[in-house]
């Protein structure tokens, strides 16, 4: 597979680590503690990578030549050009509604979107009937605006997802919440995959390609469908892989009323990259993962240092963490560079502990208060 070119650019110098602000010694030690937590996490995925993830030797030949296809046929010059429906009025052919629990001030309504995939191209042609789940956490009276919250990889569980996105919070503050199931994820996860979001990792980079476009394909069609039942803004709030969306997004529409990426990838060959550094099998046989370059210059197309910010910088409020060892903090900077240096919260935890917990929420709420001035 070709290295990058001035058609396919590379970004290692866009990715440099940065200088943070000041922290205290107590900040100091909880971004200490709590980055072993993300150490843990980090050996577990290379023996992830090693059990499930890379492909047999025989495998390789065929990999790479799917993945010079893609170099080949992708607009780099114009990598909007890949997400044709961006600023289309796609909408759900069919929406299902249910009832699930009363809240104080509301209630919880489970819905499924079904798309028309015929409209977009799917990572999977088998599961053009995969509806979307959104657990929709809706006021009994006006909300102040929808939350459009974006779940991390491996999650999409929504108990587990409302926490991690601080719906709870959110909803208190008078905001509904629309909790969206990522493509392959959750009551997503397809027949035979060993884990939530498996087809997010796998090493095939038409398939990784694929999938993001189906999932910003979706959210948009779920979006247009939550703007017209609703004269509330919306906005996105997403982590980790939901962060990564949310900030592309932010650079295929103009339209949303706020956009809160927490710890945000902006480079996922680069991840991809320093996951296969932990593999045993990558450092004894370096032919089973592609290089640096190679990775950096299949995912370009959809990295959100791809694509111009779309929205005024001051809807915008990134959420990093200083112990980050999962997303290292070079990813949030590089995406805060490459906006214009918009609002940005340091916080002194890690990805998987992301602390103070209280003091991001409030945070986040005040800035969607601003950010919609209700």
């Amino acid at each position: 597979m070709p290295a990058p070119t001035a058609t396919a650019p590379a970004i290692a110098d866009e990715l440099v680590a940065p200088d943070l602000p000041h922290a205290g010694w107590g900040d100091w030690l909880m971004t200490g503690c709590t980055q072993a937590l993300d150490t843990m996490m980090l050996r577990a995925m290379g023996l992830v990578v090693d059990a499930v993830l890379l492909p047999e030797p025989h495998e390789v030949a065929s990999m790479r030549a799917a993945a010079r296809r893609i170099l080949e046929s992708t607009p780099w010059e114009r990598p909007h050009e890949f997400f044709p429906f961006a600023e289309q009025d796609v909408r759900p052919i069919h929406v299902e509604s249910r009832r699930r629990r009363r809240l104080d001030g509301g209630e919880v309504v489970a819905r499924r979107f079904a798309c028309d995939h015929d409209s977009a191209p799917i990572a999977d042609p088998s599961g053009a009937g995969d509806a979307i789940p959104v657990e929709h956490w809706m006021h009994d009276g006006r909300a102040r605006a929808t939350v459009v919250a974006l779940h991390g990889f491996t999650m999409g569980y929504p108990r587990l997802d409302g926490f991690a996105l601080f719906a709870a919070d959110l909803f208190r503050a008078g905001f509904d919440v629309a909790l969206v199931t990522l493509p392959a994820h959750g009551a997503r996860t397809p027949a035979g995959a060993r884990f939530s979001g498996e087809r997010f990792a796998m090493p095939r980079v038409d398939q990784l390609n694929a999938v993001v476009r189906q999932a910003a394909y979706e959210l948009i069609t779920v979006t247009n469908w939550l703007r017209a039942h609703s004269d509330a803004p919306v906005g996105l709030l997403g982590l980790s892989l939901g962060g990564y969306l949310s900030a592309l997004l932010a650079g295929l529409r103009d339209d949303w009323a706020f956009v809160v990426p927490m710890v945000p990838p902006v480079c996922i060959g680069d991840l991809a990259f320093r996951f296969h550094g932990r593999s045993r099998r990558v450092r004894s046989d370096p032919s089973l993962a592609f290089s640096r370059d190679e990775l950096r210059a299949a995912y370009r197309v959809h990295s959100p240092l791809a694509h111009p910010l779309r929205v005024p910088r001051e809807r915008i409020l990134l959420v990093a963490g200083r112990g980050d060892r999962i997303v290292p903090p070079e990813h949030p900077h590089a995406l805060w560079r490459h906006w214009g240096e918009p609002s940005i919260l340091w916080y002194s935890g890690s990805h998987v502990a992301p602390l103070p917990r209280r003091q991001i929420a409030r945070r986040i709420v005040r800035h969607v208060e601003a950010a919609t001035g209700r």
